[in-house]
């Protein structure tokens, strides 16, 4: 994962796998209803900006999810989910067959 600068101080992407093969990548950002976040001054998480840029979910089905957290120096971070991507994630693994999500 390639680190790009930005106003915030912890920057959390997250990669798409299935069969070792990436399938989509995102990072946190400030969503827009475009985005699928409702609201033009709230966070996207990583979690679900992977998701939305991979599309169906129907396909989730094997893959494998890694969310890092990296500081402004580039360091990498300990990670954890929100409650809302906690959910969000059960979601995607009990309907649509994620396999797995791993987080730094």
């Amino acid at each position: 994962m390639e680190y790009k600068p930005a106003h915030n101080l912890h920057l959390h992407y997250a990669e798409l796998y299935k069969r070792n093969k990436l399938l989509a990548s995102s990072r946190n950002r400030i969503g827009t209803r475009s985005r699928g976040c409702g609201w033009s001054d709230s966070t996207l998480h990583a979690e679900r900006a992977v998701v939305k840029r991979f599309g169906d979910v129907s396909q989730l089905h094997g893959c494998i999810l890694i969310v890092v957290r990296i500081n402004k120096k580039g360091e990498l971070l300990n990670s954890k989910p929100c409650s809302d991507c906690t959910k969000f994630l059960e979601k995607c693994m009990k309907e649509y067959g994620l396999l797995k999500v791993m987080y730094s």
